[in-house]
């Protein structure tokens, strides 16, 4: 299977919703071509979105703009890690979220060290960097837009890729913005 992350920028937007059952981010490419859909397996009930209660494993599958899986995600908030693997349940990586929630560790299937991602005090830019310091990409947490900004908890994210990097690698650092999402900036 090609790289479907394969380019130079992606941007991560969700979906606008006041009251949201399921954590979704839809990937695009710079000329606004779907690539990816990434959406929580398991809905949250009624009740426990009134009560503001977000699960503490989750899961995100990630899917192509075709319906093909791509990848999956389980994020445990017990030992602060996301978990990531292929269609066929092969480890891909991991992230480790550092307890600030501004430093993340990428880290490959055998556990070695792929990359550090840290962010500014405002927790809006981040340099991912390779295990000797590299640059592989540069992320961004973007305006929404006013409506999204302050009726949702909806927000969009901008990945740059600035070196070469593997493919588990790019795939690492693709879900670094929904892990930082899910980890700092929304309820879902």
């Amino acid at each position: 299977m090609d790289d479907p992350f394969a380019v130079r920028e992606l941007r991560i937007r969700q979906p606008a919703r006041v009251m949201p059952g399921r954590a979704r981010y839809d990937m695009f490419d710079v000329g606004r071509k779907l690539i990816a859909v990434a959406v929580e397996t398991e809905p949250r009930t009624k009740m426990q979105m009134m009560a503001d209660l977000v699960p503490r494993t989750r899961v995100i599958g990630v899917k192509s703009a075709s319906g093909e899986p791509l990848l999956t995600m389980v994020k445990r908030d017990a030992d602060w890690m996301a978990d990531i693997t292929d269609p066929e349940g092969q480890p891909v990586g991991s992230i480790q979220i550092g307890e600030t929630r501004r430093h993340y560790t990428l880290l490959d299937a055998a556990g070695e060290v792929t990359g550090q991602v840290v962010g500014d005090l405002a927790v809006r830019q981040f340099a991912i960097t390779g295990p000797d310091g590299e640059r592989y990409a540069s992320l961004r947490k973007t305006w929404a837009g006013l409506g999204k900004e302050l009726l949702t908890s909806s927000d969009h994210y901008t990945v740059v890729f600035t070196g070469p990097m593997s493919p588990q690698v790019r795939m690492l650092v693709v879900m670094v913005p929904i892990v930082l999402d899910m980890t700092r900036h929304g309820p879902y």
